[in-house]
């Protein structure tokens, strides 16, 4: 096995080759040996990564200049690894979101990298499960994975609003980086608690979109029958003057059609897979600045991993961690960009929130939603000073 931690600034010398300057990115891949191999990253003037894929024997990386990425990787294997399993995975989202291309991306290339022994089965659309319904089929083991977004469980654990807290993540990077924080660790803990393994950590950004105005900041939602998504964003937006209707965002499209709501929140990859362009005149995009992010991660049920042997589970977190290295950021990033693109083809008046409005809306945060998670649930100040911590 190779160091789980590699740093440097591009160039390598791989068994003894030596690689001159350059200024395009490279890619220094590490394969199959049986001995040791010690890679030399050198100055350049392009960030490199440098992908090690499985050795027999340890990999040592020689740090000469400024950090580069290294993207850990697991050979495909040629025969099967352990016996065969298939699991279920289930979300509410249209077959090709960008959240049902995470949970195919991730699923072939663990069915790659174990010759075939584990392979998956995709239920999108609720095609399965209601979207609620797949915390508890996770928890006792009727459903193996779900691409689920963590606040819809919130019902039953209220620690996990922290996820879907207004303005406590100010961009999709700072709520990847929870992963490998003591936020991050606290939520991976409720989950085991409750028998769910958090598999890849996914954040999506959303605005408001109305019917009725353009909502720019909280006194523009006064008087608007509303969908939230989340109970502190409920909270929140009541306090504001909203008239609250809770549902998931499969349920907009009619209910915005039917009069049920005028305006709704929900993420940018929801604004455009369930086609909600067409039943709004109004949104604010959240491309500069959002009040809205949402961890919508990739889940297992702790049942269905212990279903794996040793290696089919090492195999599988492997993946795991170059799907989040290496994948969900640039595929999440597009959301907005296609969003704005769509919502423009289709005549949507949009507003871009600035940063002064943005603070407004942090303010307003603080005294309603944060005050009442921190006061209502417990350890709730704890969590909102780890988020916070988060930061820095």
């Amino acid at each position: 096995m190779f160091p789980k931690r590699f740093v440097g600034l591009a160039l390598a010398l791989i068994l003894g080759l030596s690689l001159l300057p350059a200024c395009a990115p490279q890619t220094v891949t590490v394969t199959e040996t049986a001995a040791p191999v010690t890679v030399t990253v050198t100055e350049t003037a392009a960030v490199e990564t440098v992908t090690v894929t499985e050795t027999a024997a340890p990999v040592t990386v020689t740090k000469t200049a400024a950090p580069v990425t290294v993207t850990k990787t697991v050979a495909p294997s040629p025969t099967p690894v352990g016996p065969p399993i298939t699991f279920k995975v289930s979300h509410q989202w249209a077959e090709g979101d960008v959240r049902d291309r995470l949970a195919r991306a991730f699923g072939d290339l663990v069915t790659e990298r174990t010759g075939g022994s584990i392979t998956f089965e995709y239920y999108p659309a609720r095609a399965l499960y209601k979207p609620k319904e797949q915390w508890d089929a996770m928890r006792t083991g009727a459903l193996d994975m779900s691409v689920f977004p963590l606040d819809y469980a919130s019902g039953k654990v209220p620690q996990f609003s922290i996820t879907l807290m207004p303005c406590i993540v100010p961009t999709m990077e700072v709520g990847l980086s929870w992963k490998d924080k003591q936020i991050g660790y606290s939520i991976d803990g409720l989950c085991l608690a409750n028998g769910v393994r958090h598999v890849i950590w996914v954040w999506m950004e959303g605005g408001p979109a109305s019917k009725k105005n353009q909502i720019i900041l909280p006194e523009d939602v006064a008087g608007h029958k509303m969908r939230a998504a989340g109970k502190k964003f409920e909270y929140m937006l009541r306090e504001a003057g909203a008239a609250i209707t809770s549902m998931p965002s499969s349920e907009i499209y009619h209910a915005l059609a039917t009069g049920v709501l005028d305006s709704a929140l929900t993420s940018s990859g929801s604004w455009v897979s369930y086609k909600l362009y067409e039943q709004v005149k109004y949104i604010n995009v959240a491309r500069d600045y959002a009040i809205w992010f949402m961890e919508e991660g990739l889940y297992m049920s702790q049942k269905s991993y212990d279903r794996m042997t040793p290696e089919q589970k090492r195999i599988f977190n492997a993946c795991a961690a170059e799907i989040q290295d290496t994948w969900v950021l640039p595929n999440f990033k597009q959301a907005v960009q296609t969003l704005i693109e769509v919502f423009g083809k289709a005549g949507v008046e949009m507003h871009f929130m600035t940063k002064s409005e943005w603070e407004v809306w942090l303010k307003f945060a603080q005294e309603t939603a944060w005050k009442s998670f921190a006061e209502t649930v417990e350890g709730g100040q704890e969590l909102l000073d780890q988020a916070l911590a988060a930061l820095e």
